[in-house]
């Protein structure tokens, strides 16, 4: 797997998904900031590969960036699609029609997970994302754990 830029991994996705270039980069800042709130530390200085990028395809072209959706309003529509799949789900009969039976379950499985997938950054995150972007990671922040911060040399 060869490392990609983030320049490089915006036009990867300009040429498979014909998003716009602004689009794309927005959609792999998004996918960043998620990662980085996931690990808890940044990951905004690190590079990509294709993976990354199938993954951001994945998780991100449903976000409606061209309409003026952020994250957090794309993750609020999930909800809503949510729980209307997951009300055909609870009225659909299996024994009637397995077919669509199971694709309501599916809709309403992968609108549950897309309303989860993006949680709001609050402002010491921002700050924190901000100084690792300019600075480099904290190291005593990029650790998760007492164990690697002391392994690395670091403490809290």
């Amino acid at each position: 797997m060869e490392p990609l830029t983030r320049a490089e991994a915006v036009d990867q996705l300009v040429t498979e998904t014909g998003r716009a270039p602004e689009v794309a980069e927005a959609m792999v800042r998004d996918y960043l900031a998620e990662t980085s709130d996931r690990l808890g530390y940044s990951v905004h200085r690190w590079g990509l590969d294709s993976e990354d990028v199938a993954e951001i395809r994945r998780d991100y072209e449903w976000v409606d960036y061209e309409r003026g959706e952020t994250p957090a309003k794309a993750r609020d529509r999930a909800a809503e699609y949510a729980a209307d799949w997951g009300d055909i789900a609870s009225v659909s009969d299996p024994s009637e029609s397995p077919g669509y039976a199971a694709h309501a379950d599916r809709q309403a499985s992968r609108w549950v997970a897309r309303a989860q997938t993006f949680e709001p950054v609050d402002d010491l995150e921002r700050a924190r994302h901000a100084v690792a972007a300019a600075h480099g990671p904290d190291p005593v922040y990029q650790a998760a754990d007492a164990d690697i911060a002391e392994a690395d040399g670091w403490s809290s």
